[in-house]
């Protein structure tokens, strides 16, 4: 956390003593997972200690890609006006990067001294900020089209992180430097979901599996595909059943890879849609290479590359973003092929190029692993069972039933109509969650205040919306990402 001492020139000039004004600057970073509940305690601690319309708000109205972004899914907010405990104006900026990269950020800020990473994300600066009550928005910093304020980076700037959002303990990453203070603030629920066209086939009555064991999972895991026949039982089934998912700067990668014993820095084989151009199919997929590899038009996909445990090895990379992961997986792979990137001229370097389709167009399926959340948007279906785009599977046994197979399924898990889901979770019968971990660097002032404060108001259902569940409505704990679940609530 920064603090500054802006002198009044008019007081300067008029030597009639020196009149200070304090800025608090904050910088947060981490799980996009969290970022709905994470945005909702901040503008409820600006509204409690500003008033309405005594505080400004600003974000990035684009995605990295050029689309459209709302306040409340935007990659980076900022707010400036009174916040409860700290004096004079507060300023918060947030940057949306992941959980393990959030947790790097703050640990190690510049350039990391292991992987020669810069680590300092990029925030937006206080300058876009309008008039008091209003909301500001400018484009991506790398989004070259659409309407607004020109994008260009004198909006935005680098910054150390003095505080990150984190589905993953620190204890279950591969960072280490400064010491962060904080702890848990709220549970995140997670979910294995299969495709649009395993959906189809479940409707279909071609056959009827909705569930994963953790046996299975890690033979995916391992060479990225089984047969259909491993869920099936039938050995017929001989179409392959792809995994897909994130990099692993996610914690909701990092989290199943904990939950499944993959354990979180074994590398994985991962496949990915080769080409996103369709709004409704996917025409072919691809092992994602070392360094993220090119997709079908050619365009570098660096950001697919693994980049926290030192293994960017062929497979072990995935998506960056899990609305990409969601939005795959409402799609059909009824005629996919797949391709591999091999090194056909030995150079060292893969080259757009060198593309090879492995496998000819046909019908294939493809899992992975999303938040509760990202679950119920992919199962879309405009909110009917009967028109899901995605099937939500069961984990060892035990699915979210109200979130699979009810008409308009709760939006969150806090709401009357998910009390059976919640149930599972909340006393023990359904694994997969984590905590949600807020840490921050204790000898910034000012910073355990704003802990105490947010900490206090995701204890909320109300605020803690979407992302998950608060703490309170625990019966059981764990000590260690998916680890033993045992009963009690959480100290």
């Amino acid at each position: 956390m920064k603090i500054k001492s802006i002198v009044s020139a008019v007081a300067f000039a008029a030597c009639v003593g020196a009149s200070h004004a304090q800025t608090t600057i904050i910088e947060l970073t981490g799980a996009s997972a969290f970022r709905s509940a994470a945005i909702d305690s901040i503008n409820a601690a600006f509204l409690a200690g500003s008033g309405n319309n005594n505080f400004t708000t600003g974000f990035a109205n684009t995605t990295s890609s050029g689309s459209a972004a709302s306040f409340g899914n935007s990659s980076m907010q900022i707010w400036r006006g009174t916040f409860p405990g700290i004096a004079g104006t507060t300023i918060i900026r947030t940057s949306w990067n992941g959980s393990v990269e959030g947790v790097r950020a703050v640990a190690r800020p510049g350039i990391d001294s292991i992987t020669g990473d810069q680590n300092n994300p990029l925030y937006l600066k206080e300058s876009i900020l309008g008039a008091l009550g209003t909301t500001t928005g400018v484009r991506f910093h790398s989004d070259s089209g659409g309407s607004g304020p020109a994008a260009n980076l004198l909006n935005f700037e680098r910054a150390e992180s003095d505080f990150a959002f984190s589905d993953v303990a620190q204890s279950a990453t591969p960072v280490s430097g400064l010491s962060l203070a904080g702890g848990p603030v709220g549970v995140v629920v997670f979910t294995m979901i299969a495709n649009k066209t395993w959906a189809d086939d479940v409707k279909a009555s071609a056959f009827n599996h909705t569930n994963i064991t953790a046996q299975q999972f890690r033979s995916m895991a391992a060479q990225g595909f089984v047969p259909l026949s491993f869920f099936t039982g039938n050995a017929s089934n001989t179409a392959r059943v792809y995994l897909t998912g994130r990099n692993d700067g996610s914690g909701t990668r990092t989290s199943y890879l904990s939950e499944t014993g993959v354990g979180a820095a074994t590398p994985i084989q991962q496949y990915v849609a080769y080409d996103r151009s369709s709004s409704t199919n996917i025409p072919s997929i691809f092992l994602v290479p070392a360094g993220g590899g090119f997709n079908a038009q050619n365009i570098a996909q660096t950001a697919y590359r693994s980049t926290v445990w030192g293994n960017n090895l062929d497979g072990n990379g995935g998506h960056v973003s899990s609305s990409d992961v969601r939005t795959d997986l409402s799609k059909t792979t009824t005629s996919a092929a797949v391709f591999e990137f091999v090194d056909l001229d030995e150079s060292g370097t893969i080259t757009a190029d060198e593309a090879v389709e492995t496998r000819a167009a046909q019908k294939l399926y493809m899992i992975s692993y999303v938040t509760y959340d990202d679950a119920r948007a992919a199962r879309g279906g405009n909110g009917t069972f009967a028109n899901r785009t995605a099937e939500i599977l069961g984990y060892n046994g035990v699915r979210l039933d109200t979130l699979a197979t009810t008409d308009n399924p709760p939006e969150r898990l806090s709401l009357p109509a998910a009390s059976a889901d919640l149930a599972k979770i909340a006393n023990g019968s359904y694994t997969p969650w984590n905590f949600q971990q807020l840490y921050y660097v204790s000898t910034r002032a000012g910073a355990t205040t704003v802990f105490n404060e947010l900490k206090t108001r995701l204890n909320d259902a109300n605020v803690i919306g979407r992302a998950g569940i608060p703490i309170g409505s625990m019966n059981v704990n764990r000590t260690v990402d998916g680890g033993t679940i045992t009963p009690g609530a959480p100290l």
